[in-house]
C-alpha cells in the first residue's frame, strides 16, 4: 500500500528553492515513507505533551515567561551540541534567523502558553492543527499557487471544524475565552508563515544547526518582552518539572527532527504533524489532568482530519498483488494433404 501526498495547491510543478550561492535544493519526494510517518508520530507525542506542560506551568510563572524559559532551555541544550557550527552559519544572515526564531518559537510558543491558560490542552492542540490550512493559504497568497476545488473544499471544512469546536465545547463565555481561541489560531498562522519562510530561505542548513539558531534567536527576541511583563512567578515542584519537560522533551529533542523533515519535504507535508499532536494532547490531558473528552471535541477533530486530507491531497492506493500469468503451450496440428 502506497501513501502519496500531492501538491496541496494545484498540480503544476514548481522549481525547487535556491540555496545560498545559487545551488538548488533537492526536489521533495512525493511518497511518504514509513520512516517519515514514524518520525511524525514521535513528534506528535512530544509536542502533544507540550500543551500539557504549558497548561501546568503557565498559570504559575506567566505565559510569556513560560515560553521564554522553554525556548532558553531548548536553545541552551542544542548549543552544547552545535553551538560553534550554528554561529558560523547564522552570523552571515542574522536578520533572517531572527525572523525564523520569532515566527517559529517566540510568537507561537507565547500564544500557545496564553491559550492554555483558559483552554484545555486537547482543544488548544486541535485548534493549532489548522496550521496546514494556513500554510496552504499562504501558498496561494505568497507563492501564487492555484486554489483548486479540493483545496477550497478542505478550507471550508476546516473553518467548519473550528466553528464546531468553539461552539460545542463547554467553554466559559467571555473575553478570556475569545483571547485564548485567537491565540491558538494565531500560533497556527505563525507556524505556517515560519515553515514557508524557512523552507525557502534555508533549504540546505542541517536540522540541528537550524533548530539551534532559530531557538537562540527566539529566546533573544522574546527576552525583552518577558522582562517588560514583570517578574516571573515562583513555580511549584510540578510546574518546575513541567518547564524542564517542555524545554527538553518538547523543544530541544524534536525541533532538529522536524526541521530535517521540513528540509526534505514541503512546508505543508511537514506541518501535517499538527494533526497528530491533538490526539496525544487529548490523551495526555485526560490521563494526567482528567480533562473530559466530549463529543464536540471528537467530532471537531474528525472534521479537522477530513479538512487536512483534502488540503494536503492524501491518496491511499490499493495494495498491489503479483499477477500470475500462465502461458499454455500452443497446440499445433499437422494436417497431411489428401
Amino acid at each position: 500500500m502506497t501513501t502519496t501526498i500531492e501538491s496541496p495547491v494545484g498540480s503544476s510543478p514548481r522549481p525547487a528553492p535556491s540555496a545560498p550561492g545559487g545551488a538548488s535544493s533537492p526536489e521533495p519526494p512525493s511518497v511518504v515513507s514509513l520512516s517519515l510517518l514514524a518520525q511524525l508520530l514521535f513528534l506528535g507525542a512530544v509536542w502533544g505533551a507540550a500543551f500539557l506542560f504549558l497548561r501546568v506551568a503557565s498559570p504559575e510563572v506567566g505565559p510569556v515567561w513560560a515560553a521564554e524559559i522553554r525556548i532558553a532551555i531548548g536553545a541552551g541544550l542544542l548549543a552544547l551540541i552545535a553551538g560553534r557550527r550554528t554561529w558560523a552559519i547564522a552570523r552571515h544572515d542574522l536578520r533572517a534567523f531572527a525572523v525564523a526564531g520569532a515566527a517559529f518559537s517566540a510568537v507561537p510558543f507565547t500564544l500557545i502558553a496564553i491559550a492554555t491558560l483558559t483552554l484545555p490542552a486537547g482543544l488548544a492542540a486541535v485548534l493549532n492543527a489548522s496550521t496546514p490550512i494556513f500554510t496552504a493559504l499562504l501558498g496561494v497568497a505568497w507563492l501564487g499557487q492555484r486554489l483548486s476545488i479540493r483545496l477550497a473544499t478542505g478550507l471550508v471544512v476546516g473553518v467548519a471544524a473550528v466553528l464546531l469546536l468553539v461552539g460545542w465545547s463547554p467553554l466559559p463565555s467571555g473575553s478570556a475565552t475569545l483571547v485564548a481561541i485567537a491565540a491558538a489560531l494565531g500560533a497556527a498562522v505563525s507556524y505556517a508563515f515560519a515553515g514557508t519562510f524557512v523552507r525557502r530561505r534555508f533549504p540546505t542548513i542541517g536540522g540541528v544547526e537550524l533548530a539551534t539558531a532559530q531557538l537562540a534567536a527566539g529566546a533573544l527576541v522574546l527576552l525583552p518582552v518577558a522582562v517588560s511583563s514583570g517578574a516571573p512567578g515562583t513555580p511549584s515542584a510540578g510546574a518546575l518539572v513541567a518547564l524542564i519537560g517542555v524545554g527538553t522533551l518538547s523543544t530541544a529533542l524534536p525541533w532538529p527532527i522536524y526541521l530535517r523533515i521540513l528540509s526534505k519535504t514541503t512546508p505543508t507535508i511537514a506541518s501535517t504533524v499538527t494533526f497528530v499532536v491533538p490526539a496525544f494532547a487529548i490523551a495526555w490531558g485526560s490521563i494526567v489532568l482528567g480533562e473530559p473528552i466530549g463529543l464536540g471535541l471528537v467530532a471537531g477533530f474528525g472534521l479537522v482530519i477530513v479538512s487536512l486530507v483534502l488540503v494536503i491531497g492524501i491518496r491511499v492506493g490499493a495494495p498491489r498483488f503479483p499477477t500470475l500469468r500462465l502461458r499454455w503451450p500452443a497446440l499445433r496440428v499437422n494436417r497431411s494433404e489428401g
